[in-house]
């Protein structure tokens, strides 16, 4: 909501990508791109990265804390995936590729 989107990454995906705790940071997929602050985090698994993506039409609140918004994390995922049980967008398994914006 205050507009700073901390994208949580392993320290050795972030070590091997030149990524430090801090760093702004792209998340890219053939599909498009976002920008995040890099957060380093060991309880996150190697083969993961997290981009939060929620508060929407909240985000007017970095208005009154005068910071930035950000794009919303739905334009890497592709629209040709459902999970087969929900029938929902497989919005948690895609590729992506992490690099220091």
């Amino acid at each position: 909501m205050n507009g700073v989107r901390l994208v949580q990454i392993h320290p050795k995906v972030a070590q091997a990508a030149g990524i430090n705790n801090g760093d702004e940071i792209i998340v890219e997929s053939p599909r498009g791109s976002i920008t995040g602050t890099a957060l380093i985090w060991e309880g996150i698994r190697e083969d993961t990265i997290f981009v939060p993506n929620w508060f929407g039409q909240q985000q007017k609140m970095a208005e009154e804390l005068r910071t930035p918004y950000y794009e919303a994390a739905n334009q890497l995922i592709d629209n040709q995936y459902y999970d087969n049980l929900s029938g929902q967008l497989a919005f948690k398994c895609f590729a992506c590729r992490v690099k220091k914006a």
